[in-house]
């Protein structure tokens, strides 16, 4: 359970985003006369063009929620016996299902469906090959995060993968940003400001997400004269960079830490520091974006503390509360090194190994790293645990009423085409909201519960370009892009593990990262509606206009360093989730909600033969929650007699 007196940047995006959890689902190799779905030489991180929720994953799970379709045609039933378990959704969470069961089960028969081409999640893997180099990158889920505080039950199970923490200490360079003086920088970029220009300085600390980089060594006053702004909006950001410590001192001491929960940030901005330029409002609202998939304008002031936003320091945190707390500092006690060279992709991979052997040789964390993954072989008819991708789940029943029934029929499609599957057991890692229409005979509150995870739609631009001279030349280790289609970019992790690395010379290859959260038009939209239409936009842009918006922004930003998009972009992966971070809305700062009655928590509760895991389930946007909640729903099955 959250303390609710201590607000940190892992509590905040735990407590108002669930994860980037989500279904991806497998190919088939079946030796029982069934056409191969997915042939030998059909690698899907090495796609590039339009990823994440590519064409072909969600238009069955939309016409089944949105126009409420039900028939699927003659269902087919592929595989000859029932499984032991059938787990829909191949992210991390699935596969930890699939792996507890079959710890407990040794013999267990098992078969994970996903609707993605590919397995993992959001933990989604890139992979390129430039100029007979391969470079990688994650397309989602990141890193392993403060595993210090990881459950027993997670740590162990990576333990029994492998992953030994320790190695990230040496895996990671935490001299390569100075070595190539690589900064943080804020682009402004020429369309929005009238002149492109770079800043060496940010409004936040990057230094937490991006270990290692150097930090700017111009005060508040230097950077914000180097601004393109007028001289009225310079005054204004100034007053609220530099005047966060007694931000609070107006406000009576017994009210601090309840008006710092209820006022909106940009409220506060207004009725402290006096701010009311649109040029201010407009540099801060997408700071927090990549975090929390909302801008500044939808949070409250005590969020905004949390994520260290302008305005207000953590040097402040004595005065929100009559008593001083010391609760209320930001914990960030782990560095943030605990990165794979692709992201927790290479979890995904640890567990699809361990499951089945025959798909990758290899035993250890590095090994994973480069190992050959043969995607032919995850639906092999004799191996006890099966993985089958490209389909996407439209029903789950119980064979009778959940209380007598004795096992479960999964009905999913592929290619236009139903087929049916019957399982003693299945385990829902997909995400939650789907489950409502999956699940016709769920009680109608529990229905309602898993519908308030309504996800925050994002965008993760993997860029691989042939070289980084242009970057070594401006001095961009990572920026923030206020005006821009992608808020921030990120270079490659300096990460070397298992014959794998980042080169020191300018010259090689190199990985950028762009981030894109679609904001709503106009400031304060409700969270849920800005998402929904975040997604209507996601859902209308053609990659044609994702690979114009990188080339523009690439070329406006690093063309005074001699960067040529159309010369030296090499290959472009948009990671288009428009069902990324899930929303539970201010629950974590609301003491009148009792833990029992959060929609989280109502909306797991198991049902006969069926239970519920992903990261969705656990309130926390983190891989050892997904990890978690499998462990919590494989114990929930009942035991078969």
């Amino acid at each position: 359970m959250t303390d609710r007196s201590r607000i940190t940047r892992r509590d905040f995006l735990d407590g108002i985003l669930l994860a980037l959890g989500s279904t991806l689902l497998p190919p088939m190799a079946l030796g029982d006369g069934f056409d191969r779905w997915l042939t030998d030489d059909d690698y899907p991180p090495g796609r590039t063009g339009l990823r994440g929720n590519h064409p072909g994953a969600l238009e069955t799970a939309h016409a089944l929620a949105w126009t409420g379709k039900r028939d699927w045609g003659t269902v087919t039933e592929p595989d000859g016996s029932d499984y032991d378990l059938a787990v829909v959704g191949a992210g991390i969470s699935g596969l930890a299902a699939a792996w507890f069961f079959r710890q407990q089960n040794p013999k267990a028969k098992i078969l994970l469906l996903d609707n993605h081409d590919d397995f993992g999640g959001h933990a989604k893997r890139n992979e390129f090959l430039v100029d007979g180099r391969t470079r990688l990158s994650y397309g989602g889920s990141q890193t392993i995060q403060t595993p210090g505080r990881y459950s027993r039950i997670a740590a162990s199970l990576l333990r029994d993968l492998g992953v030994k923490f320790d190695r990230f200490v040496s895996a990671y360079d935490m001299t390569f940003f100075r070595r190539h003086a690589l900064r943080p920088v804020t682009f402004f970029d020429g369309k929005t400001y009238g002149k492109a220009s770079l800043v060496p300085y940010t409004l936040t600390d990057l230094s937490w997400g991006v270990p290692g980089i150097v930090r700017s060594a111009l005060s508040p006053e230097q950077a914000v004269e180097r601004m393109p702004l007028g001289s009225r909006a310079k005054e204004q950001l100034l007053r609220i960079m530099t005047g966060g410590d007694n931000a609070l001192d107006r406000i009576a001491a017994a009210a601090r830490l309840g008006y710092a929960g209820s006022t909106p940030y940009f409220t506060f901005l207004r009725e402290q520091h006096h701010a009311d330029d649109p040029d201010v409002f407009r540099l801060l609202r997408s700071l927090p974006a990549e975090y929390t998939g909302q801008g500044a304008d939808t949070l409250s002031t005590l969020e905004a503390l949390a994520l260290e936003l302008p305005g207000i320091t953590p040097r402040a945190v004595s005065n929100l509360a009559p008593e001083p707390s010391s609760r209320l500092t930001l914990d960030e006690t782990e560095p943030y090194i605990h990165h794979f060279p692709d992201g927790n992709a290479s979890i995904a991979r640890l567990l699809v190994r361990q499951l089945m052997p025959h798909v990758a040789p290899g035993s250890t964390m590095d090994d994973v790293v480069l190992a050959p993954f043969d995607y032919g072989r995850l639906d092999r008819s004799d191996s006890p645990v099966r993985l089958r991708l490209n389909s996407t789940v439209v029903r789950v029943t119980h064979d009778g009423p959940p209380h007598r029934a004795d096992r479960v029929s999964v009905t999913y499609v592929h290619k236009n085409r139903a087929y049916r599957v019957r399982a003693t057991h299945c385990v829902l890692a997909c995400y939650n909201m789907m489950i409502p229409h999956l699940v016709p005979e769920l009680p109608q509150e529990q229905k309602d519960a898993l519908r308030q995870a309504a996800k925050a739609p994002l965008v993760y631009t993997t860029v691989s370009l042939r070289n980084w001279r242009a970057i070594r030349e401006v001095g961009l280790g990572a920026a923030e892009c206020p005006g821009s289609f992608h808020q921030s970019v990120l270079l490659d992790y300096p990460v070397r593990m298992g014959g794998y690395g980042l080169s020191d010379d300018p010259a090689h290859p190199m990985i950028v990262t762009m981030i894109h959260v679609p904001l709503a038009d106009d400031y304060g939209t409700p969270p849920r509606e800005q998402f929904r239409q975040g997604r209507f936009k996601l859902f209308s842009m053609p990659f044609a206009q994702f690979e114009t918006a990188v080339k523009d922004h690439l070329n406006d930003m690093l063309g005074q360093g001699g960067f040529d998009a159309d010369r030296d972009i090499q290959a472009i992966t948009v990671n288009r989730w428009a069902h990324g971070y899930a929303y539970q809305g201010s629950a974590l700062y609301d003491p009148e909600v009792a833990p029992e009655r959060s929609h989280h928590v109502l909306g797991r509760r198991p049902m006969g033969h069926i239970t519920i895991a992903n990261s969705d389930a656990g309130a926390r946007a983190y891989v050892d929650t997904a990890i978690d909640q499998a462990w919590r729903a494989v114990q929930e099955l009942p035991v078969s007699s």
